[in-house]
């Protein structure tokens, strides 16, 4: 969460973009605004359940069963059955439930309530090593499970039956094939689902025009995720850090909730915005440093802007302003390529001890934009050489002016420029003695 000063960004751009950092100036009057946004990505096991009912004559032998079943009070509410109940269910003449069991299905429907109401911790899931295995037992639900009398015969397994004749005949319960007895298994399956989500957010507001992929480019090369959540087999931990968890929400809206398993990785990426101009084309626009303490990464032209740009200038821009203030209006410079020689000249005084200042820059660059004499593309090429390491750049052609009265001028310019600070350097003193001695 370290800070990011005006200074240090103005050198961090600088030593990302040098080409890029000559043709702008950064806007010291804004401050900066930083981002967080936090990249996440997480791999969800969910579960659905699925329920059925079904009520049938029930036979002696699958009436034991489900009498046994309801017995087994150590099972909680969800009994773990075998899938060969549920055929032999299926296979037994089917019975319209008539009380206790009418309505089972809606019953069941209401308590699972699409899994939201099932506790995780009341079932023994299958596992595979730290996480749900796909195919998972079926679990009969207790209180909706069971065996009644047949309340047509009674529990007798017939009924009383008057012929035409008028005698009475005995025949087998057609509502419970003659066994006396109605059973009803109530059961839900367990479905894993898995999925896997990538996710770029920023609580603060947003970056316009910032796209998710430059913060997933940051995300770093150990995306190892971390368990946050588990709910299952008497397991209920939730280890959410927080700075993850005020995402968690969106999270959810792509995977759902009911979680029985979270692993997520994330990681914070601080963005930071600051404002500048073009020296080019004048235009005010919004750049960005995208995680400037680990991997800083330049973005620029995201944006514009419409208030006024530097709304003072400062003294030192003011005295810098009478060493270049004029050019190309000036009487004596009818010359363009004079013109241009004089600027090139200032340019290699100004980087003659290794280090352009703001000020110079911008000074600089305002007066090569200003001068109308050149196209865009002249300009940018000697905005360029503001970033030049050194004078090297001059050749001989830098020092012949066509005019005595031109070199002159550019003599008095590059004196006063280079007496201003109280010291001139000997790279200073070489290019304005090599000027004067031109013939």
């Amino acid at each position: 969460m370290s800070s990011l000063s005006i200074s240090t960004l103005s050198e961090l751009i600088k030593k990302l973009a040098p080409s890029q950092f000559n043709s702008i100036i950064i806007d010291n009057a804004v401050s900066l605004k930083r981002f967080d946004y936090c990249y996440l990505y997480a791999e969800v096991q969910r579960l659905e359940f699925r329920s059925d009912s079904i009520t049938c004559a029930a036979d002696r032998y699958l009436s034991q069963e489900l009498m046994s079943l309801t017995e087994r009070y150590d099972g909680g509410d969800y009994l773990r059955i075998d899938s060969g109940l549920v055929e032999r269910m299926k296979s037994a003449p089917r019975v319209s439930g008539t009380g206790f069991f009418n309505g089972a299905r809606r019953r069941m429907s209401e308590l699972i309530n699409g899994g939201r109401d099932v506790n995780l911790n009341k079932l023994q899931l299958e596992t595979e090593g730290p996480r749900l295995a796909k195919q998972q037992p079926i679990f009969a639900v207790k209180a909706e499970s069971g065996v009644t009398h047949c309340k047509l015969c009674n529990g007798s397994g017939t009924i009383q039956h008057t012929d035409k004749q008028g005698s009475v005949q005995q025949e087998n319960c057609a509502a419970c094939e003659g066994f006396g007895y109605v059973g009803t298994l109530t059961w839900f399956t367990t479905n894993v689902i898995e999925k896997q989500v990538e996710m770029v957010r920023c609580l603060s507001g947003e970056i316009a025009n910032l796209k998710a992929s430059v913060i997933v480019a940051h995300k770093g090369n150990d995306t190892t995720p971390k368990r946050m959540l588990t709910r299952f087999n008497g397991i209920n931990v939730e280890e959410y850090d927080p700075d993850v968890k005020p995402y968690l929400d969106a999270m959810h809206d792509k995977v759902g909730n009911g979680n029985a398993v979270e692993d997520i990785f994330f990681c914070i990426v601080p963005c930071f915005t600051f404002s500048y101009r073009n020296v080019i084309t004048g235009e005010i626009r919004t750049g960005v440093v995208v995680d400037p303490f680990r991997q800083p990464e330049l973005l620029l032209n995201l944006e514009g802007g419409g208030r006024k740009f530097f709304s003072g200038v400062s003294n030192s821009m003011k005295h810098l302003s009478h060493f270049f203030g004029g050019l190309g209006q000036t009487v004596t410079y009818k010359d363009k390529q004079d013109l241009r020689r004089t600027i090139r000249l200032l340019i290699a005084v100004a980087v003659a001890d290794g280090d352009v200042t703001e000020e110079e820059k911008k000074t600089l660059t305002l007066t090569i934009r200003n001068i109308s004499n050149f196209t865009t593309d002249e300009q940018e090429e000697l905005v360029a050489l503001l970033g030049a390491a050194d004078s090297g750049f001059l050749t001989d052609d830098d020092f012949t002016f066509h005019s005595l009265e031109n070199r002159d001028e550019a003599l008095a310019r590059l004196q006063e420029m280079a007496t201003a600070d109280g010291t001139v350097h000997d790279a200073e003193r070489d290019i304005i003695e090599r000027l004067n001695f031109k013939q």
